[in-house]
């Protein structure tokens, strides 16, 4: 009886892990669906003078963007697009603690970006 009670509790600590990496797996090709139509949403990036504005996107798993968005203003809905990497940046962070992921904690830093010959561009 014991055996098929160690049994039982072996299948379901399996089955539980298994659910979970599928959720993982599921969540990591969203993110990667959602990160493809925030590049595609800006990427307009035609320019002219002061348009040009950066945006943090993503969540490393010590804390901060895993990268910054170049964008041009006048092309973009702005509200849009920062709901859009709102959703983006909460569900990296979602899968960084369920999977409890680890990462080199570098900063980041908002690159300067610049209108060159029309288009924005970062430095």
């Amino acid at each position: 009886m014991k055996l098929i009670i160690k049994y039982l509790a072996i299948s379901l600590f399996f089955f539980a892990c298994s659910k979970s990496d599928d959720i993982a797996l599921a969540d990591e090709q969203k993110l990667e669906t959602l990160g493809k139509e925030i590049e595609e949403f800006a990427k307009n990036k035609s320019c002219s003078g002061d348009d040009c504005r950066t945006m943090p996107m993503g969540a490393k798993a010590c804390g901060g963007p895993t990268k910054y968005l170049v964008y041009a203003l006048s092309k973009v809905d702005e509200k849009q697009l920062t709901e859009k990497v709102k959703v983006y940046t909460d569900l990296q962070k979602k899968i960084n603690l369920a999977t409890n992921k680890i990462s080199d904690c570098s900063l980041v830093v908002a690159p300067t970006v610049n209108c060159l010959n029309g288009v924005c561009t970062a430095k």
